[in-house]
């Protein structure tokens, strides 16, 4: 239905691409592909890079499929485990304290009750926590 040049608001070109309703509602995979309402006047919308962009983006997912990938994001997954653990049990975001020494003393004293927690963990066999699921996914977990 339409094609329109817009720039993001980070100043980035990017091309939006509207289908027609009519286009997408006697698709049968339209339901896996667009959430647009079947009464509305649009169907699938798509936001596009530029060529050499794009080119770029569908590479890295292509990477991101690879054996290779996996086993160096794990190393990147147990940092952001460790940061997350660290926020949400410790608060390690904002000081209570002011100044450096006692700052840098807070920390120090949140990443060893972190490790404590840990060492608790691994000794009596506490299984790891879970990743949070979508509302969606809970729902289809339900059904």
């Amino acid at each position: 239905m339409s094609w329109s040049e817009q720039v993001k608001s980070s100043g980035t070109p990017i091309t939006r691409v509207h289908f027609g309703a009519t286009d997408c509602c006697p698709c049968p995979l339209r339901s896996a592909c667009t959430r647009a309402s079947e009464k509305g006047r649009y169907g699938r919308s798509l936001t596009l890079l530029p060529r050499k962009q794009q080119e770029i983006l569908e590479q890295r997912r292509q990477e991101q499929r690879t054996e290779e990938w996996k086993k160096r994001y794990n190393i990147r997954a147990g940092v952001e485990g460790t940061i997350s653990q660290a926020v949400h049990r410790t608060g390690i975001r904002r000081t209570r304290y002011i100044g450096l020494a006692k700052s840098h003393l807070g920390n120090v004293l949140a990443a060893t009750a972190i490790n404590i927690v840990r060492l608790d963990a691994w000794l009596t066999g506490t299984p790891l926590g879970k990743t949070r699921a979508s509302h969606l996914a809970r729902l289809e977990l339900a059904t």
